[in-house]
């Protein structure tokens, strides 16, 4: 009995993040992978990565959630000590929603917005939210030793999504 449920535990911690993604170095959307290489320059982005959506499945009742849901799963992917979860929420596709997005982001930075790299941030969440099609996610993570800001995008056209972290990532620092 012990281990029925032991692995009834599995089975759900498994299907939570049940979408089929793999790594892919580019983003298909010219305007997303321009905005993408902008934030991954910043020193302000500490972990980030881009996942193809193979199979879309897992945790949800709408196609929105279970796209959140993938999301989350991509940015566990890029940061593994974000094993205590993943806490991000759909931004609204106006000024509200990217200043939102930033904000989440920046949370404990000292970036202010005469900063080069705040402009740089700025504009690049500005032209995703813009995006028809794109839904732009954003809030934090943490898990042993961590705790971060996150932000994230998931491309519904062509199932891509791109993740963008800032964390100590499981460091005492």
């Amino acid at each position: 009995m012990k281990n029925l449920f032991l692995a009834s535990i599995i089975l759900m911690s498994t299907n939570v993040f049940a979408s089929k993604i793999v790594t892919i170095k580019t983003l298909t959307n010219p305007t997303l992978d321009s905005a993408n290489k902008n934030l991954v320059g910043l020193t302000l982005v500490t972990h980030a990565g881009m996942k193809k959506v193979i199979e879309l499945k897992g945790k949800g009742t709408t196609p929105q959630e279970i796209r959140e849901n993938a999301v989350a799963q991509a940015l566990h992917t890029v940061c593994g000590f974000f094993d205590e979860g993943v806490s991000i929420g759909l931004n609204t596709k106006d000024e509200k929603g990217t200043l939102n997005a930033i904000t989440d982001l920046l949370d404990n930075s000292d970036l202010r917005k005469e900063d080069a790299d705040y402009k740089t941030l700025a504009l690049a969440v500005s032209n995703i939210n813009k995006q028809v099609g794109v839904e732009l996610y954003s809030g934090s993570a943490g898990g042993n030793n961590t705790s971060g800001t996150v932000l994230g995008f998931y491309d519904v056209k062509n199932n891509e999504i791109a993740v963008f972290a800032s964390t100590n990532c499981g460091s005492d620092d």
